[in-house]
């Protein structure tokens, strides 16, 4: 047995383990997101307009992530419709970084690696940095949107009479502390994905201006910002669209009542 084999039957033992039977759910997510992620790389490769493809793919890995979870059907929906209209938003910021700061294609450290390969693919380096920063992004805006609205809404469960806006209030509290995990986390992944390159630039005693104009350093940190401004839109986003419903419920209950 290899070490990812390793890996994953011990993520999935621990899976059971933790959350029962759910944990057999989310295992089957993980895998099923990693086939779709899979397929839209075949499709970029074989022509498909990758912003467009990656849209399309992301409602699908999106879905996945959200009805795959442990949470009940009224936070899973509400969480879905708030990670597609944040996606959405981050479509067009990840173009408009794409576009101002150039970030398409390889960077000089990988210069010796790809000399022998030709880079007339067919397929746009521009485009395929929009998609890049994309799907770097679903994964902490699914869960921001998840821990936000169960949380609203266990809170809106121990207190019925809240008003619009103490569940306001409360939502951005749980906000700020999702929004700091999620920005650690984002971090460190960043710095431990890349801290043998951290070192081959101080090893080449790399000028501090040289290193933020950096391809890979900039692309990379661009990711992370990108995700993290998704995460903080999710917030107040899902706060919003909680309250709504929350208010459309006790309307509804109401007529009933006088009915």
């Amino acid at each position: 047995m290899g070490v990812i084999s390793l890996l994953g039957v011990i993520l999935l033992v621990l899976l059971v383990l933790v959350c029962g039977k759910s944990g057999l759910t989310i295992f089957f997510g993980l895998l099923l997101n990693f086939v779709l992620l899979f397929i839209t790389v075949t499709l970029f490769g074989l022509g498909a307009p990758p912003v467009l493809t990656t849209i399309l793919a992301s409602a699908v890995i999106l879905a996945v992530v959200v009805f795959f979870s442990a949470a009940s059907n009224r936070v899973t929906r509400i969480a879905y419709v708030v990670s597609l209209g944040v996606m959405l938003i981050l479509a067009g910021l990840a173009w408009l970084i794409q576009f101002f700061g150039n970030i398409q294609g390889f960077g000089n450290e990988v210069g010796e690696d790809i000399g022998g390969f030709s880079l007339l693919i067919g397929v746009s380096f521009g485009q395929i940095v929009v998609s890049i920063l994309m799907l770097s992004a679903l994964g902490a805006v699914a869960e921001a949107s998840i821990a936000v609205t169960s949380g609203l809404f266990e809170v809106a469960d121990q207190v019925p009479d809240i008003t619009p806006a103490q569940l306001f209030k409360d939502g951005q509290e749980i906000g700020g502390k999702i929004i700091g995990t999620a920005l650690n986390t984002l971090f460190f992944g960043f710095f431990g994905s890349y801290l043998a390159l951290f070192i081959w630039f101080v090893q080449l005693k790399y000028a501090p201006g040289l290193l933020f104009n950096d391809k890979l350093f900039v692309s990379e940190a661009a990711s992370v910002l990108l995700s993290t401004v998704g995460v903080v839109a999710t917030v107040p986003l899902s706060t919003w669209v909680v309250s709504v419903t929350l208010q459309h419920e006790a309307a509804q209950a109401a007529r009933k009542e006088d009915h």
